[in-house]
């Protein structure tokens, strides 16, 4: 009895450290659980965070550089602040006036009157550039004419282009951009509307207008307007305004008449439409005394050679 009592107290023991054992094992293994958790939410926190810095830093970068390409083109488009005087005598100034700027086809000689080669092109806004001459928008052109003024130490020029041909942003504009010029180009909104190939689109308009050029008037689909009876040129004059207003956010002010032909009849449409200038093929300098709706430009051709221009727009 006393031996089989004495075997069970010692299994006894052996029973107790085990189970010791096991808690202790089991609480260890709590403890290592508990600090491996730990340790891996504190180290998902901070590569979280870290991910989060590196894109944070990767975000301000581009911020930071999208807005210094901003700075920099709202810099480089900046308007220069101009000072307008006054002037004593009635100002008369050139209206240029051209058409396409490519190098010609033999197949487009009945139209080589119309065109002028991208390096004659450029050679005249050099010659512009270093005589001094200023280029003028619409509203410019308007104030000009009405308050009978001038900047301050500058001549001054309005470049206009009609028919809104496809070569005016893949040839004129990138050179116009070159020597910091503005210009204007008379839309026929028709045919830009119905997405003719040798036309602009919409979306080079508009790409253009942010950048300093204007866009104004030359009708729904170039027709002669002397021809054509009051109805057809009030829905002609109205329908192309209504396409640029809507399309461009703007108030547009100057028509361009197709091949410069017009009559009474189409001037005063255009008045009461809300057209403030007019533009003729009638070749001289502009000047308030011919009338606003009936002012003269100077015809490019494509032998007028730079200083050719500079001669002939002289107003002094």
């Amino acid at each position: 009895m006393g031996k089989h009592s004495g075997n069970r107290s010692a299994r006894n023991r052996i029973r107790k450290r085990r189970q010791r054992r096991t808690i202790i094992s089991l609480l260890l293994l709590v403890i290592l659980v508990i600090a491996g958790t730990f340790m891996w939410k504190h180290s998902g926190v901070n590569l979280a965070n870290n991910q989060t810095k590196s894109a944070d830093s990767t975000v301000n970068k581009s911020s930071s550089s999208q807005s210094t390409a901003k700075k920099t083109m709202d810099s480089s488009h900046k308007k220069t602040k101009i000072k307008w005087v006054k002037q004593d005598q009635p100002v008369k100034f050139p209206i240029l006036m051209y058409h396409a700027i490519h190098n010609m086809d033999p197949s487009e000689a009945a139209n080589a009157g119309l065109i002028v080669s991208p390096e004659t092109f450029e050679s005249h806004l050099k010659a512009l550039k270093d005589a001094g001459y200023y280029t003028l928008t619409p509203k410019e052109a308007y104030k000009v004419l009405t308050e009978n003024v001038l900047p301050k130490n500058k001549k001054v020029v309005w470049l206009t282009f009609d028919d809104s041909l496809r070569d005016f942003y893949t040839n004129a504009f990138p050179l116009l951009q070159k020597y910091q010029m503005k210009a204007t180009n008379n839309v026929i909104t028709g045919f830009v509307e119905n997405g003719r190939e040798d036309m602009l689109t919409l979306q080079q308009i508009r790409e253009m207008k942010k950048k300093g050029m204007s866009f104004e008037d030359h009708t729904v689909n170039h027709p002669d307007l002397s021809l054509a009876n009051a109805e057809t040129q009030t829905t002609e004059l109205q329908a192309s305004k209504q396409y640029l207003d809507n399309n461009l956010s703007q108030n547009t002010t100057t028509v361009a008449y197709p091949s410069g032909r017009y009559t009474q009849t189409t001037t005063q449409i255009a008045e009461s439409l809300g057209y403030k200038m007019g533009l003729t093929t009638n070749n001289g300098l502009a000047s308030l005394n011919d009338g606003l709706l009936t002012l003269n430009r100077v015809r490019v051709n494509p032998t007028t050679t730079a200083q050719d221009l500079l001669n002939e727009i002289a107003t002094n």
